[in-house]
């Protein structure tokens, strides 16, 4: 089960991005390619932490010993994708394995309900909204995402939009900060667990 990410550590730089598993087959004679996409796309970050507290670096070093490395897995915040405005309940209608769309209800009838760029989470995996979202009369609307749904996502899942995060693991079984005197810092790989 995933572990919560540790209140108020926040790092001080954040490299976010997704890794897509698309094959690409080259002909040696004309140099033309056919590109297959297959599904398995994950989220990778890096997070870098610069002059860490003392009691700062013991929480950090507490949680990524908690992890026990590549072991465990975490809900790490999209720290710059939260929201505070109210949409409904956003519940899952339609969200079958291999689309890079889903259905949702329950929210706030005749409006923009996302914006591209926002962030979603259902059952520990985060998506990236790619599309301005209208929703209809009957509270549905319909929002294109930025990488395939893994595993067909049941009817009635609730939909986590206001502050959105990614299942992840460590990259390694290793890790090191940097300790001075007063401070620590230190960079941490990431990528999403399944």
């Amino acid at each position: 089960m995933a572990i919560a990410w540790p209140d108020g550590l926040c790092p001080n730089e954040m490299t976010w991005g997704v890794v897509y598993n698309n094959r690409a087959f080259t002909s040696s004679l004309s140099n033309a390619q056919q590109i297959v996409g297959y599904p398995g796309a994950y989220w990778q970050c890096q997070l870098t932490f610069s002059a860490l507290s003392r009691d700062e670096e013991r929480v950090l070093t507490a949680f990524i010993g908690r992890l026990q490395g590549m072991f465990g897995t975490f809900n790490l915040p999209a720290f710059t994708r939260t929201r505070t405005d109210f949409i409904g309940t956003p519940l899952v209608v339609t969200a079958t394995a291999q689309a890079s769309f889903m259905r949702l209800g329950g929210v706030t009838a005749n409006k923009q309900v996302f914006s591209m760029g926002d962030y979603i989470t259902i059952a520990g995996e985060m998506f990236e909204v790619i599309d301005d979202a209208v929703s209809g009369a009957n509270g549905q609307v319909l929002v294109n995402l930025n990488k395939r749904i893994r595993k067909t996502i049941a009817a009635g899942a609730a939909v986590e939009y206001r502050a959105p995060y990614a299942e992840m693991r460590r990259t390694s079984d290793t890790h090191a900060l940097s300790v001075r005197p007063l401070v620590a810092n230190g960079t941490l790989d990431f990528r999403e667990a399944f």
